[in-house]
């Protein structure tokens, strides 16, 4: 498989649509001091919000097209397949590498989480947001001997790898990361994984907390928030 040429034509028939409530958790957890790397960041959309709020952003992507995109927005972006080659920045660059719905795109995702890691400074922070596979709704799937494709979701099809937090930790603390904090996002727009009940205006707010109380269980998206421990 191609991914560079699979990640052109993903980006040429996408727009910048994108959950801003998600993008404001991300920017919020990250420090607004020293530089930003945004890996796997598409055409920007994360990076141009950072930028907005102080940051000193760089953005690497896979594909050509989403970096074209990038740059014209003023973006300083490298294209780079983490899955061949090592991110294009020295040992311990940035304060803050953030990987928003990357990794599970990738053939090696624990090779990504390492090359994060490397280029991250010494007590910098790492901020890894993925989709989250045990989610409630494949766990009773799951039960019942069905794991369906769910678009938008954990299992959405142009998913190479489908994670959960037991593993992310694992990978993070094998590259040498701390995790400080997990948070859950919940992503109720996806229709796939929710009932129209937990979108109601009454609902919704009861299911953040859960997502923020049990982010394995109740969350589409899992958020670590780690520091480089040397």
């Amino acid at each position: 498989m191609d991914l560079t040429r699979h990640a052109d034509e993903y980006w040429r028939a996408k727009g910048d649509s994108v959950d801003e409530e998600r993008l404001g958790v991300l920017v919020d957890l990250v420090p607004k001091t020293g530089e930003v790397l945004v890996v796997d960041a598409g055409p920007g959309m994360l990076a141009d919000r950072l930028r907005e709020v102080g940051c000193d952003v760089r953005t690497t992507d896979v594909s050509a097209h989403a970096v074209e995109r990038a740059r014209t927005r003023g973006l300083e972006a490298i294209q780079v397949d983490t899955d061949d080659d090592p991110l294009p920045f020295d040992d311990g660059r940035f304060a803050c590498v953030v990987s928003d719905s990357a990794i599970e795109h990738r053939f090696w995702p624990q090779k990504a989480v390492r090359e994060c890691a490397r280029v991250l400074a010494a007590e910098g922070t790492f901020v890894l947001l993925v989709p989250n596979v045990a989610h409630w709704r494949h766990r009773i799937q799951l039960l019942f001997g069905r794991f369906p494709e769910v678009p938008d979701g954990p299992t959405d099809r142009c998913h190479l790898r489908m994670l959960a937090l037991p593993e992310l930790s694992s990978w993070v603390r094998d590259a040498g990361l701390s995790v400080q904090k997990v948070r859950g996002f919940p992503s109720l727009w996806v229709k796939g994984l929710y009932p129209a009940l937990l979108r109601a205006p009454g609902v919704r707010g009861f299911y953040r907390l859960l997502c923020r109380l049990r982010p394995s269980l109740f969350a589409r998206d899992v958020i670590l928030i780690c520091t480089k421990t040397g």
